[in-house]
């Protein structure tokens, strides 16, 4: 169950942060959000996927970590098995809040870090401490505020991205079909990726304002990354081996 609660010195001084990677802290997830700044380090190692939400429309990008739910297929021997964790996972189970606070007589939106108390890496014996004897922040949760600050700004640079990508018919729905070693038949679908079709038809004109936008280079990374099903695959299949 989830419980967030505004970080503070108080109330949170004597907390500790597991920070070691496995399923019972809850890394055992499919897919985890990610933004078009982050593509070049995801596409490494993960597959970019896109996927719109039902109610609101909205598209969001997701690197992908499994083939089913509740399946990280990088966790391995209680690690990470693999040379990039992406921001989201690495930000929990801390997220990012808003506050209004007066500043000179205006009402301003503040971003503050919340915490959500809920979560099994929470606890006062083991890991990484938030705040110092004295209260004060510790190196640890200073890092933390930095990765939810581009968070942020991932996820209010979202909708413009997906705008774009929308302008051109630049989305596709794909399914992809996969025998594994155990002769078993699964289909991955839902997602979307990019239609590399309508990509290179793009006149010069629209390539040039996609890469004055600073998308040109995200598009092509998310392109790139679905080489990494491969991968995906051939860890389900030593999976499979071992079972």
């Amino acid at each position: 169950m989830s419980n967030h609660q505004m970080l503070n010195n108080e109330q949170h001084k004597n907390l500790k942060v597991h920070t070691k990677r496995c399923a019972d802290l809850g890394d055992n997830v499919m897919l985890t959000p990610t933004f078009p700044h982050e593509f070049y380090d995801i596409q490494a190692y993960y597959p970019v996927v896109f996927h719109k939400d039902k109610t609101t429309e909205k598209f969001q990008s997701y690197a992908l970590l499994g083939l089913e739910k509740n399946e990280n297929l990088f966790l391995t021997n209680n690690d990470w098995d693999c040379g990039y964790l992406p921001q989201t996972i690495k930000a929990q189970p801390f997220l990012i809040g808003f506050q209004n606070q007066e500043i000179d007589g205006e009402i301003q939106k503040k971003t503050v870090i919340h915490l959500d108390a809920g979560s099994p890496r929470i606890n006062t014996e083991q890991g990484e401490n938030i705040f110092t004897e004295f209260g004060q922040n510790t190196p640890f949760i200073e890092r933390i505020a930095e990765i939810l600050a581009e968070i942020d700004k991932g996820f209010s640079e979202n909708q413009d991205f997906f705008n774009e990508l929308n302008k051109y018919n630049l989305l596709e729905k794909f399914v992809f079909d996969i025998e594994l070693i155990d002769k078993s038949q699964n289909r991955l679908s839902g997602f979307y990726t990019i239609n590399e079709d309508s990509l290179n038809n793009l006149s010069a004109q629209d390539i040039a304002h996609l890469s004055q936008k600073g998308y040109l280079k995200p598009i092509y990374m998310a392109l790139a990354s679905m080489l990494n099903m491969g991968e995906l695959i051939k860890r389900k299949n030593q999976l499979l081996k071992t079972e």
